[in-house]
């Protein structure tokens, strides 16, 4: 009889082993979400019953001790078609994407759906470690679930999808190289929205279609997109652009999103990849977001399948068109007499006093649901553009700037190289004359912004080992510019990397400067007549005998001339 009932309880005990692991939302019934620990624990132990179908790493790290997993499906069978890039929790109290890739992973695994040959599927489970460990309650305050969730920023305190060009964080500096080096045809990046509340569970944010190069464009904004609302329809899914609306309620339309490189999904636009940002309603229950997010990869893996050769054949036209561009647009805006309509379903807008102000206050009336065209303004008009150089000249004291490019690895199939011995070339130049900057830190950075310079040709003194990068014929010449070019909305300039160049570091003493100003006036007529007209139109200069010294030296040869002047530099014809 022991016998017996030892048998039984093995048998029971390997039966127990070879079930595959359920998920925390499933046991409790979509209401909670994956720990890190559990999310970790689900993905090996799927590995360990699967281990033709799926494989887990630590890529990169957060923290020295902590990394960040990457999940591969299809590794075993994969055939040369298209990579998939799903990304998840880059905001942890938005973790619906952490849940939905658990059941996706687990259904192909077991069989319930097939994931066919051309597809290799890469899953970031959790991509903001830190602050997924961060757990809470309250901080996502208009969001119907999960019971509990993590943070948005990191351990850093960092929004880490403002974090793509200037890679502040450990994280971001890992994924970037994923992108390249898995040669990712599609970014998938998981999102809960925050705004107003309508009918849809899911929306769609795609990267703005303008800026991407045509090839990409037409294939995404005309066949790509289309088909992916239609499955999504067929699957009792009314997908809607993001809803980016500025206006009190979102009927009367709204712009379709513009997404800069800071952001993860503009970031891989620059290099032709494929990016598409789900974002569900926060305010739908939590187990419907999870289910919309799940059928939307579904339906993502299954447009890949089918048009595999189409996307690999757009990504490379698209490369081609890159490398043959000598012109680059840097700033766009809106094109607010273009638009397209769109089939909204929304709740009726209306006011009510506030039980906390006494005041006017809005709400949706989820009792008048409507549904109705309205306005989705999807063009965007480029406002300035810039010639490609045939080289950027770095000093390298700027060795900041370098390790950002090249030791952080997205530049290294560029043409570069260093100066073998000192050197004077002449070469365009950037004099720094306007830009606004931000009195808060936004993302650990006074940001600049609306940057305008004057452009002027110089001989400058250049070193050994100084940089000379040559973007010409290559695909990744875009993010040289992007970068590089002090206007660009996301340079590095603009994210002030180069704010020293602001600073002047020698002067003088009124006193002794004195003597020395009235000689340069003496002996420069044209510059002491200068000086007088500009006396004659400011009065308050004309009053001020430190302001008409500080003139004197600032267009003397004692200036020291570095003060606002850009220090990387294009070679040109």
């Amino acid at each position: 009889m022991k016998y017996f009932i030892l048998i039984v309880v093995l048998l029971l005990s390997n039966g127990l082993s070879a079930q595959s692991p359920i998920t925390t939302f499933e046991k409790s019934h979509g209401t909670q979400t994956a720990t890190l620990d559990e999310a970790y624990t689900f993905y090996r132990q799927l590995e360990k019953q699967f281990p033709d179908k799926i494989k887990t790493d630590s890529k990169f790290n957060a923290l020295p001790d902590l990394g960040v997993m990457q999940v591969e499906l299809n590794y075993a069978e994969y055939e040369n078609g298209v990579t998939i890039l799903i990304n998840n929790a880059i905001h942890p109290g938005e973790p619906d994407g952490v849940d939905a890739s658990m059941l996706l992973a687990h259904d192909y695994c077991t069989g319930k759906l097939k994931l066919p040959k051309n597809v290799r599927v890469i899953i970031i489970p959790v991509f903001n470690v830190v602050g997924c460990l961060n757990r809470n309650k309250f901080s996502r305050a208009n969001q119907d679930g999960p019971e509990e969730y993590g943070f948005r920023a990191n351990g850093q305190n960092l929004d880490l999808n403002r974090d793509f060009i200037k890679c502040d964080a450990h994280e971001t500096q890992g994924l970037r190289t994923l992108l390249l080096k898995e040669n990712v045809d599609i970014f998938i990046d998981n999102h809960v929205s925050d705004g107003a509340d309508y009918q849809h569970i899911i929306t769609l944010l795609v990267s703005q279609h303008n800026k991407l190069e045509k090839p990409l464009d037409e294939f995404v904004t005309n066949k790509m997109i289309p088909e992916l609302y239609t499955s999504m329809k067929k699957d009792k899914y009314d997908l809607i652009p993001y809803v980016n609306h500025f206006s009190e309620t979102p009927e009367v339309g709204w712009q379709e999103f513009y997404d800069s490189p800071r952001f993860a999904s503009g970031f891989a636009a620059l290099f032709n990849i494929i990016p598409l940002v789900v974002e569900t309603h926060m305010l739908k229950p939590y187990k419907q977001r999870v289910e919309a997010t799940y059928v939307f990869l579904k339906n993502a893996i299954e447009y890949a399948s089918t048009h595999s050769a189409e996307i690999k054949s757009t990504r490379k036209k698209s490369e081609e068109s890159v490398m043959n561009r000598s012109k680059f647009y840097l700033n766009w805006q809106c094109d607010t007499s273009k638009f397209v309509m769109i089939n909204f379903k929304g709740y009726a807008a209306k006011h009510k006093t506030s039980e906390v102000s006494g005041l006017p206050r809005l709400y949706y009336d989820r009792n008048e649901p409507f549904e109705k065209q309205v306005k989705f303004y999807n063009q965007y008009k480029p406002i300035d553009s810039v010639e490609t150089p045939i080289a950027y000249i770095i000093p390298r004291g700027w060795y900041s700037i370098i390790e950002k490019t090249f030791v952080l690895g997205y530049f290294k199939d560029i043409t570069n190289e260093t100066l073998k011995r000192d050197t004077i070339i002449e070469v365009e130049t950037y004099q720094l004359e306007n830009f606004n900057t931000v009195k808060i830190a936004y993302e650990e950075h006074y940001m600049h912004s609306n940057t305008k310079v004057s452009k002027s040709k110089k001989q400058i003194q250049f070193h050994a080992g100084d940089y000379i990068i040559k973007p010409n014929a290559n695909f990744l010449k875009r993010i040289l510019v992007e970068t590089l070019e002090p206007t660009a909305p996301d340079s590095y300039f603009n994210w002030n990397f180069f704010d020293a160049i602001l600073q002047q570091k020698e002067g003088y003493s009124d006193y002794v400067f004195e003597d020395v100003a009235a000689e340069i006036l003496k002996n420069d007529v044209a510059l002491k007549n200068q000086l007088e007209e500009k006396k004659k139109a400011d009065e308050i200069f004309a009053k001020s005998a430190s302001q008409q010294l500080d003139w004197v030296y600032k267009h003397s040869k004692y200036y020291e001339g570095k003060v606002n002047q850009y220090p990387v530099y294009r070679l040109v014809k």
